[in-house]
């Protein structure tokens, strides 16, 4: 009897704990309202102290005890949700996640998907695309809003380009929906240039990363702007109508869901701004761009993709007089310049691009096939006459801000027949592969076949004081054919929900110069235990191998031996979301970095022309701090202040003069955005935009020993913008209008004469005097907005 009293309770004690012991697998899929896969989505179990993140199609794995009565939440964005289950061997769970939010939150900072994704890669800053309506712009091109970021610098409110941390404007990768976009090749000037190609009125997600990005970017050495257009998920359109820019776009899809489209056209005409400009002329541009994205799903698991876009770029001036007024306090001089002649710059640039995407729980692949064909044509018959005097500037005195005495004359002849056509082809490979819940790895690769054929025809001469001098003299004529090749491979380990690893390597071949290039990549993210902060570290080798531009010397001869420009980049930095007064959300960001450059092809800037010496014979660095401090400064609005400490030197062997500034060492940058609202009425709105920044250093030109030696003026520009906002525009009872936006910009509300460039001219001693080049006064720019 008592054997078999031992015997029933020793069953009936371990019974118990062999239940416990046996482990169940619990998995499943997380979604939004619109039934779309969450990422980085925590589930968890709270009694047990276990959790998991969710993979980019929304999948989850925890082993977890069986048979038991567990509480399962769900965090995402600061939302969460509970449900309980008991489970069996193996059990799914699929979960829908509900994230509308009011409307104060759906602008806010802290309110966006993947945002918490965004602040665990380093440098990186997730951008929303309808922002930019509000933001006083001249022509509301979306990069424009790039430069109130830390480490950015765009001081051209003309032109689209950008320099990041010590580069150039050609360092920098720009994808849409994992296509990469190229930009013009012969644009000298920033009036000579058209719309940037992101279209805001198509764009969804962007994010923008100015530096230690991974290894399944391309091939750059300073930032990766990635964006993504939307798939509608129902009909509508835009119209806006401005003085310097029109747009309109449509969307929509079919009946059953399968098809969609969005179709997007822009005009810019910038005629009455550029007429600000110290230059007076007939200015005549015309500047026209269409886009279109197309999807189309094939099957539950494959789907295609197509962006298409045609850009036709038309610039004709005629300049007739100048007037320039430059020197010191004691000594002011005048330049008068009188032209004859006209200058043209025509191009055309087609890029389309066909995606087949395949995708289940744990795998999605995508193939792509682009090409790009630009055709670029420059013409320039310009000859100016000037004249260089003294002005007396002793106020109240007989012949105030008068000449008085003639110092230089002379004359300046600028002759261009230049042609350029591009073709490249690419077919593509993109994979992303989901191991687990907390592992994933991305791979590709890119073969692509380039066709340049370049005609350089020009020459310049100066004739002052009867000598007549030829500044340069450039004839070529240039055909290259080539084929690139790159992949990549990167494995991300979530350890566990604070802490990320990312490693990878990027390969490069250029059969040109034959160079193999390797490039490995290491990101680094933890989480604070207990504040809402995340530290952020990643070193890497990050390489640019050769474009056609830096082949080419200022004489238009090629050096087919120019290897890849390198670079070793560390940085580390914090993310911190905080709480300011009356508990509103703020989000400050800081990062220190550090940039060591070999076989560097040294550079001028000339306004937006780059001009290289194609030789490997340079080494540089760069250095800085970036800040960002942005959140609701104004309840229910975002503002932002950037701020950014830099230094760029490099060491060319050809000068034998040691590290000097390079042409982007523009050492501190202040970029503020400000929005607020009459608090009685808050459809009435103002928006601010204020950038100021150093002088950058520039030079003699065609002289390589004066390079950079020479400080600029600072960049002071601030932009300011009155809107007014309806909602559903009614008519007899019926809605005309989703919304109605309008709004007033005056630009330059300082007007501050900025200088782009410097030209020069000699007085009748020989000696050269540096005339600025300002860019445009100030200008009231009206627009409207009307969405469908």
């Amino acid at each position: 009897m008592n054997l078999k009293k031992s015997l029933f309770f020793s069953v009936l004690f371990i019974f118990p704990i062999f239940l416990f012991a046996q482990k169940a697998t619990l998995q499943g899929r997380v979604f939004d309202e619109y039934q779309k896969p969450l990422e980085i989505a925590i589930v968890s179990i709270p009694s047990l102290g276990i959790g998991t993140n969710t993979n980019t199609q929304g999948f989850y794995s925890l082993q977890i005890p069986a048979n038991q009565l567990l509480r399962i939440k769900v965090s995402y964005l600061g939302k969460s949700k509970d449900t309980t289950l008991q489970a069996s061997e193996n059990t799914i769970l699929e979960i829908n996640f509900y994230l509308k939010v009011t409307e104060i939150e759906a602008i806010s900072v802290f309110g966006r998907k993947k945002d918490t994704l965004q602040r665990l890669e380093v440098s990186t800053f997730r951008l929303d695309a309808k922002r930019l309506e509000a933001m006083p712009s001249a022509f509301g091109d979306f990069n424009k809003i790039l430069a109130t970021l830390a480490g950015v610098v765009s001081n051209n409110e003309l032109s689209s380009t950008y320099s990041v941390r010590g580069g150039n404007f050609d360092e920098n990768l720009v994808y849409v929906n994992d296509i990469q976009i190229y930009r013009p090749f012969l644009i000298r000037a920033g009036q000579q240039e058209g719309l940037s190609f992101i279209n805001p009125n198509l764009a969804q997600e962007v994010s923008f990363s100015s530096g230690g990005w991974q290894a399944k970017y391309g091939d750059k050495l300073s930032s990766v702007l990635s964006v993504n257009y939307r798939k509608p998920t129902c009909k509508g359109g835009s119209l806006t109508l401005g003085i310097l820019n029109n747009q309109a776009h449509v969307e929509g899809l079919s009946k059953n869901q399968k098809f969609t489209y969005l179709l997007g056209i822009r005009r810019k005409s910038s005629r009455y701004l550029l007429r600000t400009l110290p230059v007076k002329g007939e200015y005549l541009p015309q500047f026209l761009d269409f886009q279109g994205y197309f999807t189309y799903q094939l099957s539950k698991k494959w789907s295609a993709e197509l962006l298409t876009s045609y850009a036709q770029n038309r610039y004709l001036v005629r300049p007739a007089s100048q007037q320039s007024t430059f020197g010191t306090i004691n000594r002011v001089l005048r330049l008068f310049v009188a032209f004859e002649g006209q200058e043209t710059m025509n191009y055309d640039i087609t890029q389309n691009a066909l995606k087949l995407t395949f995708q289940n729980e744990k795998l999605k692949s995508s193939w792509i096939l682009s090409q790009v064909f630009t055709t670029e044509r420059e013409y320039s018959e310009v000859e100016g006459g000037y004249r260089l005097c003294e002005i007396n500037p002793n106020f109240g005195t007989q012949g105030f801000n008068e000449c008085v005495l003639t110092v230089g004359i002379g004359s300046e002849y600028l002759h261009l027949r230049n042609r350029f056509q591009a073709q490249i082809y690419a077919l593509e490979n993109r994979s992303v592969y989901d191991w687990k819940a907390n592992h994933r790895t991305e791979g590709g690769f890119r073969i692509s076949h380039e066709v340049i054929d370049d005609i350089l025809q020009e020459y310049n001469f100066l004739d002052s004081s009867g000598f007549v001098r030829i500044n340069y003299r450039n004839f070529a004529n240039n055909f290259l054919e080539s084929n690139r090749f790159s992949a990549f491979l990167q494995h991300q380990w979530d350890i566990d929900i604070r802490q990320r690893l990312t490693a990878g390597v990027r390969l490069t071949y250029w059969d040109i110069n034959r160079e193999w290039v390797a490039s490995p990549t290491l990101q680094y993210a933890l989480r604070s235990a207990r504040k809402d902060m995340i530290w952020k570290f990643a070193v890497g080798m990050y390489q640019q191998p050769p474009f056609y531009r830096e082949l080419r010397s200022f004489e238009g001869n090629l050096n087919l031996a120019l290897l890849a420009q390198k670079s070793w980049q560390a940085i580390i930095g914090n993310d911190w979301n905080f709480r300011g007064w009356s508990e509103r959300k703020f989000r400050l960001t800081n990062e220190i970095y550090y940039k060591y450059l070999w076989d560097v092809v040294p550079y001028d800037v000339d306004n937006v022309r780059l001009r290289y010496y194609p030789t490997n014979e340079a080494f540089a660095y760069a250095y800085g701090w970036d800040m960002r401090i942005s959140g609701e400064l104004i309840k229910g609005t975002e503002s932002w202040f950037s701020m950014s400490l830099m230094k760029t030197e490099e060491n060319v062997a050809f000068d034998n003069k040691g590290f000097i500034r390079r042409p982007t060492d523009q050492r501190f940058t202040l970029g503020v955005y400000l929005e607020d609202y009459l608090p009685n009425n808050p459809t009435w709105r103002m928006n601010l935009n204020l950038v100021w920044g150093s002088g950058l250093p520039f030079n003699v030109p065609n002289n390589p020993n004066l390079r950079n030696v020479f400080q600029g003026k600072s960049f002071r520009r601030v932009d300011i913008g009155f809107s007014k906002f309806v909602d559903k525009v009614r008519f007899k009872g019926k809605t005309l209008f989703q919304s109605l936006w309008i709004g007033a910009d005056i630009l330059n509300l300082l007007a501050i004469n900025n200088p782009v460039s410097y030209s020069w001219v000699s007085d009748l001693n020989g000696q050269r005097y540096a005339i600025p080049n300002a860019l445009s006064a100030r200008f009231l720019n009206l627009r409207v907005i009307v969405k469908w």
